[in-house]
């Protein structure tokens, strides 16, 4: 299928980073709702950026729907870390006009991405921040019509190339990777498909999952967000087996939680308060019934806090101390089938995929049943192979830390038959 806005952008992707030098940088890739208080990202965040004492920071809120106070929230967890305000830096391009500011209208700095002086501020700094709100914004706004990068793109890149850190969340993380996901939710991705090519304002989540470019700095597959939070497993999973040519892996980042990537190394690794699924798709197939997609053996692995992947061999590294579960899982027997609010055995994918399987000694297989209506859904399977591992630590004390190796995962779409009892009185 021929995809002319993504082989547009890809193609001017490429013409301008021909005789470009390779990255030096790092990319903290934070997947939404990021708190103040989290040091394990905000200082890695600054580390990267040479430091509180020489860190300079450009943030960009052109996803948000409040951009001056998107930025000022950023710019005050900045300070409080210890830097100097006069090294933040606001790169004054949005779309959409914030109304705490009553002499401002931010909705017209949308081509603000052609600003040289802008470009300027952004090549002088060691770091650059994009804020939440929506990733077509951020496209719109540093892409020109043509598909190519406005000079203040040509500046993020210049940092990033140099060394620099670049880093974003919610928004700002989805847009790192060269194919985007740019909306939708998992069950409407799995009941419509892949959408290319909208252009409008406010994607409408039940359409189906929307593919396009991103911005590129990644390269080492798909980034999705909020991805404990919201239920967004199918729409990685069809986006990444609709882009398997390109790329095999996809990265489900949870809120409050970076995925951070070393460019020099080619090596990621896990900061904040959960985790990063990691899926595979090098040995998946998909297969349509009726127009829906039967996808079987997606590989998927689960890092928390400190953990190491090797995107280029699939190798993990569990962080210092996390323990082999095998042998010594902590719980057993079969865990309930999970469906619906009323069972009271709502559960995450977490929870899935480490108490009730790889961190359980009676099963080797969890399903999980998705209602689309009261006739069809999606069965959830996840099970164990030979190559399956888990590893296991309590630290800091009282809270449980998970690595989880190379499950397989089946999405299969079935039918659902509902017979009540017969009342015979």
């Amino acid at each position: 299928m021929v995809r002319p806005l993504l082989v547009l952008s890809l193609f001017f992707l490429v013409i301008e980073s021909m005789g470009q030098s390779a990255p030096k940088g790092n990319l903290v890739i934070v997947g939404g709702g990021l708190e103040a208080d989290n040091k394990s990202i905000y200082e890695q965040l600054i580390a990267f950026a040479g430091g509180k004492e020489k860190a300079t920071f450009a943030v960009i809120p052109s996803a948000s729907g409040v951009p001056m106070q998107s930025y000022a929230s950023f710019r005050n967890i900045l300070i409080s870390y210890g830097l100097n305000p006069e090294n933040i830096h606001l790169v004054n391009v949005a779309m959409i006009d914030d109304d705490s500011t009553k002499d401002v209208n931010e909705s017209e700095w949308k081509d603000n991405g052609n600003d040289t002086r802008l470009a300027r501020i952004i090549s002088k700094c060691s770091a650059v921040w994009f804020t939440g709100g929506d990733q077509m914004r951020t496209l719109k706004t540093l892409y020109r019509p043509d598909g190519s990068q406005t000079p203040v793109l040509r500046a993020v890149w210049d940092v990033y190339r140099s060394g620099g850190v670049i880093g974003g969340s919610s928004a700002g993380a989805a847009i790192m990777s060269e194919v985007m996901i740019g909306g939708g939710t998992g069950i409407a991705a799995l009941c419509h498909g892949i959408i290319r090519g909208y252009q409008g304002n406010d994607f409408p989540e039940d359409t189906g999952v929307l593919v396009m470019s991103g911005l590129g700095f990644f390269p080492c597959g798909l980034v999705d967000q909020h991805f404990n939070a919201r239920p967004r497993l199918g729409r990685l999973a069809l986006a990444l087996m609709d882009a398997k040519k390109e790329f095999s892996l996809g990265f489900g980042v949870d809120e409050n939680t970076a995925l951070i990537y070393n460019s020099q190394k080619n090596m990621i690794s896990v900061a904040g308060a959960s985790g990063v699924t990691i899926l595979n798709a090098s040995g998946a197939r998909i297969s349509y019934v009726q127009d829906i997609p039967f996808i079987e053996n997606l590989s998927l692995s689960y890092l928390e806090e400190g953990d190491s992947y090797d995107p280029a061999t699939g190798n993990i590294l569990p962080a210092t101390g996390r323990q082999s579960l095998k042998g010594k899982e902590h719980h057993h027997g079969h865990p309930p089938d999970q469906a619906g609010i009323l069972s009271g055995n709502q559960v995450s994918l977490r929870d899935l995929i480490t108490a009730h399987l790889i961190d359980n000694k009676e099963t080797d297989t969890v399903q999980n049943v998705s209602f689309v209506s009261n006739t069809s859904g999606f069965l959830l399977t996840l099970r164990k192979t030979p190559l399956s591992e888990g590893f296991y630590s309590v630290s800091p004390p009282q809270q449980d830390h998970f690595t989880v190796t190379r499950i397989l995962m089946d999405i299969t779409p079935v039918t659902i038959s509902l017979t009540p009892l017969n009342n015979k009185y």
